[in-house]
């Protein structure tokens, strides 16, 4: 498995740092990022879990509430409204849902060891 190295345009290069070097691990352009550099990194596979209160019908019991957010029409993607307004809802913890927040990983996608470029500012049209 080869080792990245540290590219003219790599996303490691910092304003903060030397243009020729990454600001993490100190390796310049061309030759490989350090063994620990952040830079470099693989695709895993995630798992998200809030832990959140949200209002349901007072009439539902908890497998109405399964049925509904798991096999219904009801699209997941309310569920990151769920979320948001429960976050707004937390001023104590200035917003801050860590508490009822979990990330486990579930499996490795890809080990690749890859880094990241940066990107190339959109060219504008003539129109734009």
């Amino acid at each position: 498995m080869s080792w990245p190295l540290v590219l003219p345009n790599d996303d490691g290069i910092r304003p903060a740092g030397p243009p020729d070097e990454c600001f993490y691990c100190r390796q310049k352009v061309g030759t490989p990022h350090g063994p620990t550099c952040v830079c470099v990194t693989r695709r895993v596979k995630v798992r998200y879990t809030f832990e959140i209160e949200i209002d349901v019908p007072h009439h539902w019991d908890d497998d109405h509430v399964h049925f509904h957010r798991n096999e219904s029409s009801w699209c997941a993607t309310n569920g990151l409204d769920d979320v948001t307004n429960f976050v707004d809802r937390q001023q104590g913890a200035n917003g801050c849902v860590c508490p009822w927040f979990k990330c486990e990983v579930v499996e490795e996608v890809d080990g690749t060891p890859r880094v990241r470029e940066k990107s190339k500012p959109k060219e504008e049209g003539p129109n734009e």
